[in-house]
């Protein structure tokens, strides 16, 4: 039997390096193009997935309550006080804080439930293994993860490993408050807490179609699928995934 980490490491590797086949890319350099947005380009094996034709249907996002102490009004100093430690919501469950990543304006919002242990070392979302897979993952729809904004509902790691139920509201405010500083024109939503909290959904239901939300009057793509952990963990959910993916791609049709 594989140690813990050798099995790991070995699964990380996997996902890393099939990807691009998945997505249709086996090679660095091909001689036939593909057409990255047409559905008929995807695997044999996404046909399996059984995922209905996207359409769109609208969601009104709640309006935030009320918080105990002043949020912060521009993304560099709400980064300062998650690091910080401040009394923030996504900060309540621990004493290893880890930021958000990306710039202040961005096209595209990344939203996932909680960080991965070795994120605690480089401090940012993104910096450990699942931040190189989803960086393949948006890459293969000509988004760069480096221009998303990507942030979590807890910024600290739940002594259960899951965020807790009661506290899906508040830390779904703090994220709809970072969608007001952010302004960006469609959300990633990663993982089945994620889902729940902002969309009052199951993963399964909510990754059917690609959702529309409208907030604060502006309407927003919704893209919601596995987070990259469930992926290195479950490589045969790839397929799945990747039929997410062509669905966000086409977003802009909507």
């Amino acid at each position: 039997m594989e140690p813990q980490g050798q099995l790991a490491a070995s699964n990380m590797i996997e996902s890393l390096t099939s990807w691009w086949e998945l997505a249709g890319v086996d090679a660095a350099v091909g001689e036939t193009p593909i057409d990255w947005l047409t559905l008929d380009a995807t695997v044999e094996v996404a046909k399996s997935a059984n995922i209905p034709t996207p359409t769109a249907k609208e969601k009104v996002a709640a309006a935030p309550a009320k918080p105990a102490i002043d949020w912060p009004s521009d993304v560099e100093s709400l980064k300062a006080m998650i690091t910080g430690g401040i009394a923030l919501p996504s900060n309540r469950f621990g004493t290893s804080f880890v930021a958000p990543a990306g710039p202040a304006t961005s096209d595209v919002m990344v939203i996932s439930d909680i960080p991965d242990q070795d994120e605690l070392v480089g401090k940012v979302l993104g910096s450990g293994m699942t931040g190189m897979l989803l960086s393949r993952m948006m890459a293969a729809v000509n988004v760069k993860l480096a221009d998303c904004y990507w942030t979590a509902l807890a910024t600290t790691i739940p002594p259960t490993g899951e965020v807790p139920e009661n506290c899906h509201q508040e830390l779904a405010d703090f994220v709809r408050h970072q969608i007001d500083l952010i302004r960006p024109k469609s959300l990633v939503v990663l993982g089945s807490s994620s889902s729940k909290a902002l969309l009052g959904e199951e993963l399964m239901d909510a990754r059917r179609s690609l959702q529309i939300i409208n907030h604060d009057g502006s309407n927003m793509a919704v893209l919601t699928t596995f987070h990259p952990r469930t992926l290195i963990a479950r490589p045969a959910m790839k397929a799945q995934a990747w039929k997410d993916l062509q669905m966000f791609a086409k977003r802009d049709s909507l």
